[in-house]
């Protein structure tokens, strides 16, 4: 028999009763999420403190670079007057920082040990401060400095020597004359020939500078030493110019070859001096007369060498001109220097040329050798004879 029930309903609750959550489960999600939030906000003030912290200790560390920088600068070893010396690096005393933004204040303490035999120094650089949650805080530097003279450094990069570098042999600046009795010291001693006063002077054998003058009782550059040197004065350095006087005023017009090796002497009696007009970085005529110029006995040639004052702090450079001092070969020889390059005069006149290619100096920050002159004759009374270029240019006069 077919059964005739359809989709008789069911006994249980009702739909609706099993839709929703209940009030227990809500206030359960709403502490889950509130533990979650507190420790987003934990988190975010860990990594604010630890940014600051980072921040400050960055400045910290570039105040003690600074300070360290500043401590190891020097130019000089000894104590001079104006000048960062080695000698002169010391403590000091805790100072405060100032000219920096960050949230904090910065203190500073420098030390400086003595080592090796006082050739060396420990320098240790502290910085403090405190953070921000009122914990000190602080970072360190220590670094070593040499008793090394700073222009030394400058030997990492030049040529070895005898192939453009800028030392000679007995480890000396070029330019120091080869005949100078090397202390070793680090200087150099230097008689200059036909000298009555017993002038001596004193190289930096680094810097080729004269850093002082002294009479000595040593007759010649051999018999010098330190004791045999008194009266020593350093209150002004000076730059060396040295060089030759030649002469080819036996001959017509001079050919290159006559210029190149000059064989014929001055006949000239005084001889022939030199004299340095200097410009800058002071004025006046340096020569034998006021005692910054001293001259070699004549033969085929006149060796000069002539200190030229430099102002301090060293290298410093000098300007001028170099020429022939016209009154030497006036008196007694009554020879005096052509008045323009087209002078044809045959007798009782000479011309000067220069084996250098610029007539004058500027910023001259280191000693020169073998700059030479050579005379002349000015004509044969129809032609005018000029200075063969090259070797030789046109100098004195120069109109």
């Amino acid at each position: 028999m077919k059964d005739l029930r359809v989709n008789a309903p069911r006994s249980g609750p009702r739909r609706g009763m099993r839709r929703g959550i209940s009030l227990i489960e809500a206030l359960v999600a709403m502490a889950v999420m509130a533990f979650g939030m507190l420790g987003v906000v934990g988190m975010q003030a860990t990594l604010r403190g630890n940014a600051d912290l980072s921040k400050q200790r960055t400045e910290a560390m570039r105040i003690a670079q600074e300070r360290m920088e500043e401590l190891r600068d020097f130019s000089v070893l000894d104590t001079t007057a104006g000048t960062k010396a080695f000698a002169d690096k010391a403590s000091f005393a805790a100072t405060a920082v100032t000219g920096y933004t960050t949230n904090t204040a910065y203190t500073v303490t420098g030390s400086v040990t003595p080592a090796g035999a006082a050739n060396q120094k420990t320098l240790t650089i502290d910085v403090t401060w405190t953070d921000r949650s009122n914990t000190p805080q602080s970072v360190r530097l220590v670094s070593a400095m040499a008793r090394i003279a700073p222009e030394l450094s400058g030997s990492l990069v030049v040529s070895a020597q005898g192939a453009g570098g800028v030392r000679e042999p007995e480890g000396r600046r070029r330019g120091i004359p080869p005949q100078a009795k090397n202390f070793g010291d680090g200087t150099s001693g230097f008689r200059p020939p036909t000298n009555p006063g017993n002038v001596a002077w004193v190289f930096n054998n680094v810097t080729g500078i004269i850093t002082s003058v002294c009479t000595t009782s040593a007759a010649t550059n051999a018999a010098l030493t330190l004791a045999s040197l008194t009266a020593c004065d350093a209150t002004q350095s000076f730059q060396l110019i040295s060089g030759y006087i030649r002469f080819s005023t036996g001959f017509a017009q001079p050919t290159v070859a006559q210029v190149t090796d000059p064989t014929d002497g001055p006949g000239l009696t005084p001889n022939a001096e030199v004299e340095v007009l200097q410009t800058a970085p002071s004025t006046g005529t340096r020569d034998a007369a006021s005692g910054h110029c001293f001259h070699g006995t004549a033969s085929t040639y006149i060796e000069y060498f002539c200190a030229i004052p430099v102002a301090t702090p060293t290298p410093a450079s000098w300007a001028g001109t170099l020429q022939i001092k016209a009154s030497t070969l006036a008196t007694p020889n009554g020879i005096t220097l052509s008045p323009n390059l087209a002078d044809t005069t045959a007798t009782g006149r000479r011309k000067v040329c220069r084996y250098r290619a610029a007539a004058s100096y500027t910023g001259v920050n280191a000693p020169l050798s073998s700059e030479n002159l050579i005379l002349i004759r000015p004509g044969d009374n129809v032609v005018a004879y000029t200075c063969p270029s090259p070797p030789t240019f046109a100098h004195q006069p120069a109109t």
